[in-house]
């Protein structure tokens, strides 16, 4: 497609690039609640295992299950997300994601099993998984290239406070005693219950503002729909300029079809149907050399950071409220400091042990939940905070020191925070160990998803960071899975494991070079 507009093709670029003003800030908040979903849907979780592990029948596999669940909804649909949105619009997608994933979180904090809330969680994941991930685009494609990228890196930096708007939510509403029923009294909600009610409003907040919004002016002219694109760039004129629509200098938007070259990476004769099918033909392409090696070694790193940091915010208040319950008088009378591995694993025998009765089916044995103090969400919060400060100080220092450069000092550094976590003198050193690695391994996310432009060429990028996406998410997925029974075996184990994955991929990145050739 090639757009034309009074013979000059660039004139409504120059003019959309111009105009910022209301129109783009009303924009950017409205997106707010909506790119907090995601966040608020991998996190919650987290929060509610220490106050429903009796209702949930909770071992400790089954939370690493329940932490996994919304990984796995993601990984399943999200390339048949891409396809749908190119066909049937941003917006649309976007508001049926927003309202799909509230109805799963109000029926989720309903939920009277463990089974019901699992699957609860899943459909979350696919939900996010897709329509979520088009947010971004959506936000892009309302702004020139004058604008762009300032405005992608506040939408960035705003999405990251929704990191420390859980547990800061969870810190106000999870100790209180709030309690109401429904039904006769056969529903009660409690805290939590009405925590997982309340973390329904980010998505609901999201439908609402997102639904005056227009669709993507680009998406609407790649349709031919030059009419209703029109509209909406006079839309946009007037409500950043103060101005009538009708003194929008463009008047007329034709939109012609221009014969297009074929390109090796673009199967002959494609139809509407083919989306998926040409998704998986563009995927052969990243595979041959010189691409093998790069794309290898991003896809190890990306699996290992996002291992680490998510592993780590899914299990820190579990890990915390098991060092609070800790009685000095089980560490054998020894006049010796117990490390945090010791304290973890003598408490986390018995805490687990009458939920893997119950869960095993033994009816005999009473389910007593550990007392969770109010610290456990104020040094959650605080670790937040600290890690997307951390975060935003790298991003501001990041092209004068070099991504690569960034990405192994991250690396390094959250591997031998990991490593030395079993061997923590005390609770305060954890939590400070705890904090760096969440924002180290979230900085090596971030650094290493945006080197994928240094290694890969334009054609291919968009196919590349679906990939690695893809690959650190299943990443998320296995870490949460393999974490509980790690612990079960070792306390060091799962600290070692992921210390020595993250420090093994701190080598393969000093191999991580630029790519500069040209495609086959």
């Amino acid at each position: 497609m090639a757009l034309i507009v009074d013979k000059t093709r660039y004139h409504v670029i120059s003019t959309a690039e111009r105009g910022y003003g209301l129109f783009n800030v009303l924009l950017l908040m409205a997106a707010i609640p909506a790119g907090w979903t995601t966040v608020f849907d991998t996190s919650t979780t987290a929060f509610i295992m220490p106050s429903a592990e009796c209702e949930l029948d909770l071992s400790l596999f089954r939370k690493g299950l329940l932490a996994a669940s919304t990984y796995a909804g993601m990984i399943c649909i999200a390339v048949v997300w891409g396809f749908i949105a190119d066909h049937i619009g941003r917006k649309y997608l976007l508001l049926f994601g927003l309202m799909s994933d509230t109805l799963c979180n109000v029926f989720g904090s309903a939920a009277q099993s463990y089974y019901v809330y699992l699957s609860f969680k899943f459909t979350s994941g696919i939900i996010v998984g897709g329509p979520f991930a088009i947010l971004m685009t959506y936000i892009a494609e309302f702004h020139g290239e004058r604008h762009r990228s300032r405005v992608l890196m506040w939408t960035g930096s705003l999405f990251a406070l929704g990191n420390v708007a859980v547990p800061a939510l969870s810190r106000a509403v999870l100790p209180r005693t709030w309690s109401f029923s429904l039904l006769n009294n056969s529903l009660i909600f409690d805290a939590w219950r009405i925590f997982l009610l309340i973390c329904a409003l980010p998505p609901f907040l999201g439908f609402v503002a997102m639904w005056s919004f227009p669709e993507s002016p680009k998406f609407l002219m790649t349709k031919g729909r030059s009419e209703e694109a029109l509209k909406v760039f006079r839309r946009m004129y007037s409500m950043n300029t103060g101005k009538p629509e009708d003194d929008y200098p463009v008047k007329i938007l034709r939109i012609e079809n221009v014969a297009k070259l074929q390109t090796p990476l673009e199967p002959a004769n494609r139809s509407s149907r083919d989306g998926p099918r040409r998704s998986f033909y563009r995927m052969k392409f990243l595979f041959p050399t010189p691409y093998i090696f790069p794309l290898f070694t991003i896809n190890v790193i990306i699996f290992a950071s996002m291992t680490g940091m998510h592993v780590m915010k899914s299990w820190l208040p579990q890990l915390i409220v098991i060092l609070n319950n800790f009685d000095p008088k089980e560490s054998d009378d020894s006049p010796i400091v117990p490390t945090i591995c010791e304290k973890l694993n003598v408490q986390a025998i018995e805490a687990f042990g009458a939920q893997a009765a119950l869960a095993l089916g033994n009816t005999t044995e009473t389910c007593i939940p550990m007392i969770v103090s109010t610290t456990v969400y104020t040094n959650a919060t605080i670790i937040a905070a600290s890690a997307v400060t951390g975060s935003l100080l790298v991003g501001a220092i990041v092209n004068k020191v070099g991504k690569k450069s960034i990405l192994l000092v991250s690396l390094v550094s959250g591997g031998s925070c990991y490593l030395g976590l079993s061997f923590s003198p005390s609770t305060t050193i954890f939590l400070v160990l705890c904090s760096a690695i969440i924002a180290l391994t979230g900085i090596s996310t971030n650094a290493i998803t945006s080197m994928i432009i240094e290694v890969v060429p334009t054609s291919l990028r968009a196919t590349a960071v679906s990939v690695t996406l893809m690959t650190g998410r299943f990443g998320a997925l296995t870490g949460n899975l393999l974490f509980p029974i790690l612990l079960n075996v070792s306390c060091d184990a799962p600290f070692y494991y992921i210390g020595g994955f993250l420090t093994l991929c701190f080598v393969l990145g000093i191999f991580l070079s630029k790519y500069s050739g040209k495609l086959p």
